[in-house]
């Protein structure tokens, strides 16, 4: 990629890490000697926003993705992940799995390696009593990984690049060390997923940590550490130097701070961000509830003997009548009703089962359509959305969203409806606020779009499976945000700490009047 870049583009860069770099002295802790040379400091941020400014490229960290900035060219799109790290450091951490190490799973293989290390002292005896268990770990780490960076991959890309080559790319910066000529290396690796089947040398790092091991996929080597759910890669630092900066460091670094201006107020967006809540039959989960096929003229009546002369050529007699009465009791009977849910459920899995069975792929195929709704049905619900209304009642839109002393919404859809904009992909629909209370966010003209992106790219989920807390974890999401801007509403997922929760968390009282709604 580095390569690729302008040369323009490239010094400007540079000029920017090296000015902030030549401040480096003004950071530095006194020494006891005063000849000593500091070490040039990288700031991580500013090395993001200088990326992204130099290079035109978008910031990506701001959702929840594996990458910091994407850069799109004539031919290519490149996905980069930005680190800066010593010259002479070690194995670089590249994820963190804190939500799902500590999972029965995992904590079981955990405890069963240190369980087969007890007595052992050597790195050999411990590596040949826990190697099994070493590759099991490192493929649902490899998956876990793999999973995450498909699902930011198909995020950035959005809808519009199909079919446009993608490569992933870390880019970093390597500062020389202290009492060395200053200097900055400019590296570049391979950003790639885990080969899960070329996992190998698997080997603990020491025998007092036994649950903590290396291996490789044949192009990168990392590194498990139990203790803090981390993984790690070896860089090769030297190896992947690609040109050196010289540092420069300015005669008084404290004169010149003195001398800055005072920093002007920069407004920021209206943003709201809430945890998601994941329900069996709506939201996420929408394609579970009960079928949308209408009552009225008995037209689920002669949609079942429709079907059943369509395929009564190709079933005998005793499947035709056994279709004919698992249809009739899951379509002609109401299960809005949430204690009948669970039954309907079940119901209908055992009518797929006794279906697939059958082994006829276009009979699946229809039976499949008449029990769920859309595969891709989905809205997104805003939590005690009555509230939140009446708090912001003018942040999707200028026009009122409820009616006066009613559940009900106002106006019509497009009175309601605003655009949406996908973060970190740019790309946008058009949206409205429906339902009840105003509770959903639901695509306005395409319903297929939304659901699309969030439950195939986003969770990565097949049709028909539903989204569970468990692949919540997995992606490492458990928020969304929404963002005003002047000309959309800006959506991203996202993970918030339950210990740092952000400024915008929207967090309604939950009242007894909210409780009745």
């Amino acid at each position: 990629m580095w390569n690729d870049l302008s040369l323009k583009q490239r010094r400007r860069y540079e000029k920017l890490i090296l000015n902030f770099a030549s401040l480096s002295e003004a950071f530095a802790q006194k020494e006891e000697n005063e000849d000593s040379i500091v070490a040039p400091i990288v700031n991580s941020k500013f090395q993001e926003t200088a990326f992204q400014k130099c290079f035109n490229a978008c910031a990506e960290d701001i959702a929840n993705t594996s990458y910091d900035a994407s850069i799109n060219s004539k031919d290519k799109k490149y996905l980069v992940g930005i680190k800066t790290f010593g010259l002479k450091a070690g194995d670089q951490k590249i994820a963190q799995f804190k939500s799902i190490a500590g999972s029965s799973e995992w904590a079981s293989l955990i405890n069963e390696m240190q369980e087969n290390a007890n007595g052992l002292t050597s790195k050999k005896e411990i590596n040949s009593a826990n190697h099994d268990l070493y590759l099991e770990l490192a493929k649902k780490i490899a998956y876990v990984r793999n999973e995450r960076i498909k699902s930011s991959k198909e995020n950035l890309r959005g809808f519009k690049l199909d079919g446009i080559p993608v490569e992933a790319v870390y880019h970093v910066l390597m500062p020389s060390s202290k009492n060395e000529n200053p200097k900055i290396s400019v590296g570049e690796i391979s950003y790639s997923p885990i080969n899960i089947n070329n996992i190998h040398n698997l080997q603990c790092t020491t025998p007092k940590k036994p649950q903590n091991f290396t291996f490789s996929d044949g192009l990168h080597e990392y590194k498990w550490s139990a203790t803090d759910s981390q993984l790690f890669m070896k860089f090769h630092n030297t190896e992947i130097a690609l040109e050196t900066w010289p540092v420069h460091y300015v005669d008084d670094a404290f004169k010149f701070f003195e001398n800055m201006g005072q920093r002007e107020n920069i407004a920021k967006a209206e943003s709201h961000s809430w945890f998601l809540t994941l329900k069996p039959y709506s939201g996420f989960n929408a394609f579970m509830g009960q079928p949308k096929m209408a009552r009225k003229n008995n037209n689920r009546e002669n949609k079942i003997q429709k079907l059943l002369t369509k395929y009564e050529n190709e079933l005998t007699d005793e499947q035709l009548a056994k279709l004919s009465n698992y249809l009739k009791k899951f379509l002609l009977r109401d299960w809005r009703k949430d204690k009948d849910k669970p039954e309907m459920v079940s119901l209908r899995k055992e009518i797929m089962s006794f279906v697939q069975n059958i082994n006829n792929e276009d009979l699946t195929a229809d039976i499949r359509t008449m029990v769920y709704r859309p595969a891709t049905e989905f809205e997104l619900r805003i939590p005690e959305s009555r509230q939140f209304h009446q708090k912001y009642p003018h942040f999707f839109t200028s026009n009122e969203i409820l009616q006066p002393n009613s559940k009900k919404c106002a106006g019509s859809k497009e009175d309601r409806a605003f655009n949406l904009r996908f973060i970190p992909s740019g790309d946008e629909i058009k949206a409205y606020i429906g339902q009840e209370n105003g509770k959903a966010i639901e695509s306005l003209n395409h319903q297929t779009i939304m659901g699309d992106w969030v439950l195939r790219d986003i969770f990565q989920l097949k049709p028909y499976e539903p989204l569970t807390q468990k692949r919540l974890k997995e992606m490492g999401i458990n928020a969304v945000r929404l963002t005003k801007q002047d000309d959309a509403i800006e959506l991203a997922f996202t993970w918030i700490d339950l210990d740092n929760k952000p400024d915008d968390l929207w967090e309604p009282n939950l009242d007894k009047t909210s409780k009745k709604k």
